[in-house]
């Protein structure tokens, strides 16, 4: 859960940012166009025979104001107790997470695992790290590929083991091994599962395929 809330502000970090950025642009275009308003009206006057000194002093002053015109931090848009988010996230994580998602969700499981294992490489401390891991191992599990799904299932537990996916990581270990008939295995993990998260979702579908074999 924590994982999540933290992607999520580091999403709207970013976002601040672009925001911030859009900001500076239309106060420059607003000097711009001040500018050349008053560049007209100078002319105008000018062909008037009327005194122009002190409108250029106006502009002056118009420009100051503009440039001192306070722009918010991104510390103020995060004053709310996040003070240790790492905010230096490059923003390509999050969208090579998507890509990859949208290549799983599409069906191209090995386009996806390059992906997301390409994402694990340049981004091992990302918040979303535990989440490649999964579908990693969710893809490897569609192709069929049990023995390497399993692995990377029980790679997660050990890497990210306050992650909110270590439960379903651990049934899905468990499953791998019973369809390749290695019981034994499948029964170590489904054990850790029911007593380490004994009322996770996962711990009950352990405990319905338990009682359905018996």
């Amino acid at each position: 859960m924590q994982t999540r809330q933290i992607a999520r502000l580091d999403s709207l970090a970013h976002e601040n940012a672009r925001l911030l950025r859009a900001i500076r642009a239309e106060q420059n275009q607003n000097s711009i166009a001040l500018q050349e308003e008053f560049r007209i009206m100078e002319n105008i006057l000018r062909d008037s025979g009327y005194k122009v000194s002190s409108l250029g002093e106006r502009i002056e002053t118009l420009e100051d104001d503009i440039s001192r015109t306070p722009i918010p931090s991104l510390d103020d848009s995060l004053s709310d107790g996040t003070d240790s988010m790492d905010l230096g996230m490059d923003v390509r994580g999050n969208e090579l997470f998507s890509t990859s998602r949208m290549d799983m969700n599409r069906g191209k499981y090995d386009l996806a695992m390059m992906g997301f294992e390409s994402f694990l490489e340049q981004f091992p401390e990302h918040p979303l790290a535990d989440d490649a891991r999964y579908y990693i191992g969710e893809a490897l599990l569609a192709k069929g590929e049990y023995t390497e799904a399993a692995v990377s299932f029980l790679t997660l537990t050990r890497k990210h083991p306050e992650s909110d996916l270590v439960p379903p990581a651990l049934y899905k270990a468990g499953y791998c091994y019973k369809i390749m008939e290695q019981d034994a295995l499948a029964d170590q993990y489904f054990y850790k599962l029911l007593a380490e998260y004994p009322d996770s979702p996962e711990a009950e579908l352990a405990r319905q395929r338990d009682s359905e074999e018996q």
